[in-house]
């Protein structure tokens, strides 16, 4: 090559860099740093570099430098007589049929409303064209009834009072304070997002009714399956940035995408049930769902995903946001200097959050900052609430409410604590042992069945709990008349769960009273739980499995750890409890559908007689614990899913219960009629102490902080004075079903 092409392309290379330099530095972005072990470190929200620039004017002048480099190389390459040659494009739309009407113009600009959205996003949104609608206000139907939640009265006090500090635990430290993906699912979670952050609208915990949120107001349109809604102009997220109509536009994207690792949540908001998110103009959206449903106002309530926070994402998702916590729109927020990390996170109240004065939330959300540190044993964290280094604690269990914090206690008998009993009426939470139907030799449907006969959970609520516990009987309690009227669970049997083994080849018993099979094999199940709060509960279940030949060996693993093992679907037996949804109706599909038990889709892992093919992929995280695979129950949960009628709903979820029973992957535990809570009385709680749906005593951050009063507490417990001639117990059984 000659000495002018050779000065010519070191142009163009001096050209490119620069462009590449450019988009580097204007690219890069303020965001939060992993947390450090040195907590008194600078404070790591000041910009790395100084030379920040717009992104929307970052990605303009890339535009020009982009279309300037083209033209410049290819009549480089021309005049140098090189065989090498680009056609310029003069505009997008030159290539027919590629331009999408409403997502972009004719001359290839992004709609007004999306300008500042990345050009990978935008060209996701042409892709999927049926599912992200660009329309006018004229396009909204005439005559919807605008709902604003006026009428519904609020739960919250107006004594409430904002300041303090509440001091709760955690037992494990958060692996990531992303609220999606790998190691996002814990315990903490609930302090960034579902306790905390905003949606469209949301259900009243006391009524049938919506209150509004980030929407004012809403509708449904004639189909039954989408909803309009207007957003408060006010809304935003804790970055001082508008809530913006596209935000929804790219929480679709967001979920839908496969850098998120987050199977679940690939297939809940995938296209096959939000069909689509349509915009009309700055604070007009609606929500179209694949059926129109019951409570279609909560199902289509998506939250928005500030897109000028992720701006787009690549294969690096995880690894960038693992410590740097995604804006919010509710009250509380994560900053750097606030994670000790391994010992505590403390979130901090925002000074001028936007909802604080918003009905429905103005008395709700009140201490200034909410400390929640690292305790990792359960008895620990009860001495040190004793201490009132916490402010309250979960006294459920019989053994803390009867022995370790009875009546007469000297803190309950003085008046410094106080001992509630709250009547709710809410699905259960699910505990239950979660059986890996595919692990040998759990594979076998009678050893299932054996092992349903084999736990004597009966013996468990009598002896632990008390009699304060009921049993569960289905995997979908507390849903009214959408719960099987006569499913029971399993009886403890010792008869039965021995029939059931022999059945399986476990007929005789070995010299320590297990059964083995005709090569010697021994019965024995490992249970798998992070739940040493209730070693006591396994270890009578382990001594009663004997009495029916079943060795069972527990496993007690961290909380991080154990989810880890039971999300690779490596257990056995997985005993564990998840929060049921407020809703009209069950669902099925996580938990027991094929295709969150394995990769290939639908019956594509099926035989033509219905049975399991051999050498499936196992799909991990995902919420079917028990590896449930049968060609049945899939196909009832897609005519489930799609069904519109609540009374066939109802049939069909009668349907499903029966076939699941009928499965015996899921052993029932317990459930109880309400809350139990041992709180210091510096924590103050409404007339009514919290909403009648209320799972548990954070969920609606309805209590605030008397901080004269715990000084007086303080004082008196230090001078063993009491403060009331009672022991301060009480009982709140409004909502008791009569």
């Amino acid at each position: 090559m000659n000495n002018t092409q050779n000065l010519k392309l070191k142009k163009v290379s001096v050209i490119s860099l620069f462009l590449s330099l450019f988009l580097f530095s204007a690219c890069d972005s303020n965001q939060l740093k992993p947390p450090r072990d040195n907590s008194s470190a600078a404070d790591e929200s000041e910009p790395s570099h100084k030379f920040l620039i717009d992104r929307k004017l970052a990605r303009e002048l890339a535009r020009e430098f982009g279309k300037e480099f083209a033209q410049e190389f290819v009549r480089q390459m021309q005049e140098s007589n090189t065989s090498l040659a680009f056609p310029i494009q003069e505009k997008a739309n030159n290539q027919s049929g590629t331009s999408v009407p409403g997502i972009v113009d004719q001359e290839g600009k992004p709609h007004p409303l999306l300008e500042h959205c990345a050009e990978d996003v935008i060209e996701y949104y042409k892709k999927n064209a049926d599912c992200f609608i660009m329309a006018t206000p004229e396009d909204i139907p005439a005559g919807l009834n605008w709902q604003d939640g006026t009428k519904e009265r609020e739960f919250a006090s107006p004594a409430a009072k904002k300041g303090g500090t509440w001091q709760v635990y955690m037992r494990d430290f958060p692996r990531t304070l992303r609220t999606i993906g790998p190691d996002a699912n814990g315990a903490f979670r609930s302090y960034l997002l579902d306790y905390n952050a905003l949606g469209l609208v949301h259900a009243h915990p006391n009524t049938d009714g919506y209150y509004p949120g980030l929407a004012k107001s809403w509708a449904v349109a004639e189909d039954g399956a989408t909803v309009f809604y207007r957003l408060d102009p006010n809304a935003r997220y804790s970055d001082g940035n508008k809530v913006r109509v596209s935000d929804y536009f790219f929480f679709l994207y967001f979920m839908r995408n496969k850098h998120i690792q987050a199977p679940w949540y690939n297939d809940f908001y995938g296209k096959d049930k939000f069909k689509k998110v349509t915009i009309y103009n700055h604070d007009t959206l609606s929500v179209s769902f694949y059926k129109a449903k019951p409570d279609i106002v909560e199902r289509a309530s998506i939250r928005p995903k500030p897109e000028h926070f992720y701006f787009e994402l690549d294969g690096e998702f995880l690894r960038k946001y693992q410590w740097k916590p995604e804006p919010t729109t509710g009250a509380y927020v994560v900053y750097p200097r606030n994670v000790d990390k391994g010992k505590s996170v403390t979130l901090v109240r925002q000074k001028d959050w936007w909802a604080d004065s918003k009905k429905f939330f103005r008395y709700r959300f009140n201490p200034d900052q909410i400390k929640v540190s690292v305790i990792r044993d359960y008895n620990k964290a009860f001495e040190v609430f004793l201490k009132g280094d916490l402010d309250m604690f979960g006294l459920s269990k019989s053994e803390f409410w009867y022995k370790k914090l009875p009546h007469e206690h000297p803190l309950v008998a003085n008046g410094y604590l106080t001992k509630v009993t709250f009547y709710n009426q809410t699905p259960p939470p699910s505990y239950a042992l979660r059986i890996n139907s595919q692990q040998p030799p759990l594979d076998n449907l009678n050893i299932r069945k054996g092992f349903h006969h084999a736990i004597n959970f009966d013996l468990v609520l009598e002896k632990v709990f008390r009699g304060d516990f009921i049993r569960m009987n289905s995997v979908a309690d507390g849903y009214g008349a959408r719960s099987h009227p006569s499913i029971r669970a399993r009886e403890f049997s010792v008869e039965k769960a021995k029939s059931c083994f022999a059945r399986a080849g476990y007929s005789k018993l070995g010299p320590d009273g297990i059964l083995i099979n005709a090569v010697g094999q021994k019965l024995s199940i490992e249970v798998l739980t992070s739940y040493k709060h209730f070693e006591d509960v396994l270890v009578v279940l382990k001594e009663q499995a004997k009495k029916a030949g079943l060795e069972i060996k527990l496993k007690m693993l961290e909380p991080t750890a154990a989810w880890k093992v039971a999300n690779e679907k490596n257990h056995q037996v997985f005993f564990s409890a998840f929060n049921s949804f407020v809703e009209l109706f069950p669902r099925f599909w996580e938990p027991f559908h094929s295709d969150n038990a394995y990769e290939e889709a639908g019956n594509s892992k099926y035989t033509d007689d219905g049975l399991l093919k051999k050498g499936l992929t196992t799909k991990v995280s995902t919420n079917n614990f028990t590896q449930t695979a049968d060609k049945e129950i899939d196909n009832l949960i897609v005519l489930y899913r799609e069904e519109e009628d609540l009374a066939r709903i109802t049939e069909m979820s009668h349907q499903l219960i029966e076939k699941i029973h009928e499965h015996a992957a899921w052993v029932p535990g317990w459930k109880k009629p309400w809350l139990r809570l041992g709180h210091w009385n510096w924590i103050k709680f409404p007339e009514n102490w919290g909403p009648k749906e209320s799972r548990d005593y954070e969920e609606f951050h309805v209590f605030w902080i008397e901080p004269k009063e715990k000084q007086r507490i303080i004082n008196a417990k230090k001078e063993g004075k009491p403060i009331s001639t009672e022991p301060s117990v009480k009982i709140y059984d409004r909502y008791l079903p009569k």
